[in-house]
């Protein structure tokens, strides 16, 4: 990744892993005040600090299960798998009830694809914890293991749990399409989107059923609600396409097998990138080829997020995080945006477009003050930048 000095180039079922710590019962406001702190650097995507923290509050109070199990999370998200796994081991040993605990080993082992281990953990979080959350990953197991009858069994307790828990819904009906019993399927997943109707993965596999059924004209409407979504989804253009053909509509239906095509390779480098860089997770430019592939796709938030993690690995790699700030601000979040610009400015006060980028969001902030600054600051290395000075007229008429 080559970075100037004057221009920067800017499933059904997810997986599911319990976000949030649990026990509460810090009597140390010091202790429960570095907690805080280290979610929310986790949250903000500054994964380094947030670990750096969990290990301060460590070696102060050890035995504070939330450090350890806020600690798994964050080596999850950096696909530190068992480093993850030990750390939420150090929580249920400290205290062998806690909510989550086993669900998020049962989801790394899901993740390695140790199915028959996620399934007894899932149980084990059952037992002291029972929930709809739970059954569906056990059915999912299940059925990930071939086993449709005990994945059945695991998704109607699930529903007994919570009747209005989507995900057990569409997984019943994910189950009933893998046995050949359509309208069975489109009854379930109808009830799923009943529950959440904005779902969008759900309204594809909606459509991906009754196009199964004959219902071509039915599954249109379907469909075009993911392309307009996840312009990125190859099954949803190519389904789309499909559908179009038998309604008749040969010219629309080219353009969307045809666009299907052109998406096809860069789905199949994506998923290429994101299996080496699951399997190799320090290696940095694994994590950047995975982001700039989502990015070219058009997958915002993922690309995002793979660039956090490779920005983890080499912290002060000003072009990736000029590329977290370019996409932050495309994603809407100036503070974030903002902070990481002026970060990249603390470690090189001369790159000429992160001064005029800080510019623009600041002017569109209204923050008049900072931007003219910041564009002075620009001009200050490049004086005849016409765009910074045509930038500069704006905020001193």
């Amino acid at each position: 990744m080559i970075l100037r000095k004057s221009f920067f180039n800017t499933s059904l079922l997810t997986i599911m892993i319990f976000a949030s710590c649990e026990s509460n019962n810090m009597s140390d406001p010091e202790i429960a005040r570095l907690i805080f702190q280290a979610e929310s650097a986790f949250r903000s995507g500054y994964y380094n600090a947030a670990l750096s923290i969990a290990d301060s509050v460590i070696s102060r109070k050890p035995d504070t299960p939330d450090i350890h199990f806020l600690r798994g999370r964050v080596l999850t998200k950096l696909s530190r798998l068992v480093d993850a796994e030990k750390a939420y081991h150090v929580v249920l040993s400290l205290d062998n009830k806690y909510q989550g605990a086993w669900f998020n080993v049962g989801t790394n082992y899901l993740r390695q694809n140790k199915i028959p281990q996620a399934i007894y953990s899932y149980f084990n979080e059952m037992e002291k914890h029972p929930s709809a959350q739970s059954m569906v990953q056990i059915g999912k197991g299940y059925s990930d293991l071939g086993k449709p009858d005990s994945a059945l069994i695991a998704f109607e307790k699930a529903i007994r749990i919570n009747k209005d828990f989507a995900p057990a819904y569409m997984r019943l009906s994910h189950l009933k399409k893998d046995a050949g019993e359509i309208n069975e399927a489109i009854a379930y997943a109808k009830k799923g989107m009943q529950i959440d109707p904005d779902n969008i993965d759900y309204k594809y596999f909606m459509g991906s059923l009754l196009l199964l059924n004959g219902e071509p004209k039915l599954s249109i409407p379907f469909f075009n609600e993911v392309v307009d979504d996840k312009p990125w989804h190859y099954w949803a253009h190519h389904n789309l396409g499909q559908a179009l053909f038998r309604v008749g509509k040969k010219t629309k239906s080219e353009y969307y097998i045809s666009r299907a095509k052109d998406l096809q390779k860069g789905i199949q480098e994506i998923e290429n990138w994101r299996n080496l860089a699951n399997m190799n997770p320090d290696q940095f430019m694994l994590w950047i080829n995975l982001g700039n592939s989502l990015n070219a796709m058009g997958r915002i938030n993922e690309a995002r997020d793979a660039f956090l993690v490779g920005l983890s690995i080499k912290p002060m790699n000003i072009a990736v995080q000029n590329n977290i700030a370019n996409l932050s601000l495309v994603l809407g979040d100036t503070v974030d945006a903002v902070i990481r610009y002026q970060t990249i400015l603390s470690l090189d006060s001369t790159i000429i477009d992160v001064w005029q980028n800080l510019g623009v969001v600041y002017a569109s902030s209204g923050r008049i003050n900072e931007a003219r600054n910041s564009w002075r600051r620009a001009l200050k290395y490049e004086p005849n930048n016409n765009t910074i000075i045509e930038y500069l007229k704006t905020v001193n008429e």
